[in-house]
């Protein structure tokens, strides 16, 4: 009968009431399901130990470990190693586990079923919870201490084994760097050695030495021409005594003229030492093409002509008129003035004196004005230097810092290490050991029979109802009139002839017998399993009653 939508409780009773059977078959095979389920599935004891997250004992202010890893993620990776393959094999083969499974089943499927029996949860009060589930409550108390041991050992295996790795990592890298930064001075003192002289600290130095080599040259000049002032007048008291040792000769073409004039050789060396000076002057003044040096540069040059030809006419003279002496007639020469001799060889000492100061003085202004030479090209390539000096600076003071850097995080590592070592660091501790467990964790027997009998009845009711819906018969006046707009004229209650009789006898015959076997079931598994099922109706009393 399809649903009306305006269906009274009482009819919804009728439906029930008509599908009694349905609901009755239903509560038994699911409770009787639920039951055998309780009895026949195994039991499961599960132990927890409660571990304690002890944080570090000495203050982060005051020493800070390397171990960037929070303590959520670091149980996380000790998790999975204490669930990995390996770990859980010597498990499995340290405590005995398995040894009925172990001949039909593979490692990876004894090692699967582990995994499924370990757990593992972080509170929010530094504390986390490991349990093992076991058909013995006693393994499973000392499985859950055996894994509970090997986190704490991991923990600690881990923290010190990462704080060694990262010593010796920033130990490399240290040594990686010293090496880089030993190269970069040596480098920068080569650099130096190279080009001493041209580096931008010794710029002022340099400035300095061009005043001092120029000072120099200048007073080099000053003193050459001081000396060869000097020379001059020495060239010309000598040239004025050889004049008084010969003027006992005949004619000395030395003091006559062409013309017949006389003059004496003092006066013309004067006169040359004066123009050889204003040439020098004019010459420091003007370039060598200048009207005034070229006019005084050939007044010097007719002097030093006429001299010399004073001198060779006096040369020329005195050999032409000397007369082979007699024994009766003296021979005026340089030995009987012996006066005159030695002050012409004192002069000519010093003259040769004033020529060797003169050369040596040249040939220091000469060096010093390489050296200025020098000094200005050393001072133009000081920007280059400069660069190039920065450039090499700017990657010694980057290593330099980093080094510095890598250095300081390699004592914090040092620090930390030894922490761990002392295990001062965040470490666990049991607060809670693995408790024998009284009753089994798995079945929750009570909470699968309370959800058996929920799902059996609702199960029970929405069969019947869906059976209401899809049968198309039509139980009373009622029914027809909601699905048909006819008058109904008379009503024909129930013939029950043969056939009727036949299909509700078939039907009670059949309800009868479901009913006997699943009470036969029933028996049948009482008297094998009366023992367990008392004992399983017992702790459920025990649990719903608060008994221990």
């Amino acid at each position: 009968m399809p649903l009306r939508p305006n269906m009274e409780p009482a009819e919804f009773l009728d439906i029930f009431r008509r599908r009694k059977w349905l609901i009755l078959y239903s509560f038994l095979l699911i409770l009787f399901g639920a039951t055998v389920y309780c009895v026949l599935a195994p039991e499961l004891f599960q132990s927890t130990v409660k571990i304690l997250i002890i944080p570090q004992a000495v203050g982060e202010g005051m020493v800070r470990s390397t171990l960037n890893v929070s303590t959520r993620d670091r149980l996380g990776m000790i998790q999975q190693d204490i669930l990995s393959r390996i770990r859980l094999k010597a498990v499995i083969d340290e405590m005995g586990l398995f040894r009925e499974k172990r001949k039909g089943m593979s490692e990876d499927a004894l090692v699967g079923v582990m995994q499924k029996r370990i757990d593992m949860n972080i509170d929010r009060k530094n504390t986390f919870n490991l349990s093992f589930d076991h058909e013995n409550p006693k393994v499973a108390k000392d499985v859950a201490s055996r894994l509970a041991s090997f986190i704490i050992e991991e923990n600690i295996k881990s923290r010190g084994a990462a704080t060694q790795e990262t010593s010796k990592f920033l130990a490399s890298q240290l040594e990686e760097t010293r090496i880089k930064l030993e190269q970069q001075e040596e480098r920068i003192k080569r650099y130096k050695l190279q080009f001493g002289g041209e580096l931008p600290q010794q710029e002022q130095a340099n400035l300095n030495r061009l005043q001092r080599l120029q000072e120099q040259i200048k007073n080099n000049s000053e003193t050459i021409a001081r000396l060869q002032d000097r020379k001059v007048f020495m060239e010309a008291q000598v040239s004025s005594i050889e004049s008084g040792i010969r003027a006992g000769e005949n004619q000395n073409p030395w003091e006559a003229t062409g013309s017949g004039n006389q003059t004496k050789p003092g006066k013309l060396l004067s006169e040359l030492a004066l123009r050889r000076k204003k040439l020098e002057e004019l010459n420091e003044k003007y370039t060598p093409i200048h009207p005034a040096v070229v006019q005084a540069r050939w007044e010097v040059e007719q002097l030093e002509a006429r001299i010399a030809k004073l001198r060779r006419e006096a040369d020329g003279g005195t050999k032409g008129s000397a007369a082979p002496p007699s024994s009766s007639q003296s021979i005026p020469d340089f030995e009987t003035t012996g006066w005159e001799r030695g002050e012409l060889k004192r002069l000519r000492e010093q003259i040769s004196s004033i020529d060797l100061e003169i050369v040596a003085l040249k040939r220091e202004s000469a060096n010093a004005a390489r050296t200025i030479d020098e000094t200005q090209r050393r001072v133009e390539r000081l920007p280059q230097r400069e660069q190039e000096l920065i450039s090499m600076t700017r990657d010694y003071d980057n290593i330099k810092k980093s080094y510095e850097d890598i250095l300081r995080k390699k004592l914090e590592a040092n620090i930390s290490e030894n922490l761990e070592e002392k295990q001062k660091g965040e470490h666990f501790q049991i607060l809670e050991p693995a408790n024998l467990p009284a009753r089994p964790y798995k079945p929750d027997r009570l909470k699968v029979l309370g959800l058996a009998l929920i799902a059996s009845l609702a199960i029970g009711a929405v069969g019947a109802i869906g059976l209401e819906m899809m049968d198309p018969t039509l139980r009373g006046s009622r029914d027809f009139k909601s699905f048909f707009e006819l008058p109904i004229l008379v009503t024909l209650p129930l013939i029950h002839d043969d056939r009727y009789r036949r299909r509700i006898a078939i039907r009670r015959a059949a309800v009868i017998g479901g009913l006997v076997s699943i009470m036969g079931a029933y028996l049948v598994f009482l008297m094998v399993h009366g023992e367990k099922v008392r004992s399983i109706l017992q702790s459920i009393g025990e649990t719903i009653g608060g008994g221990n």
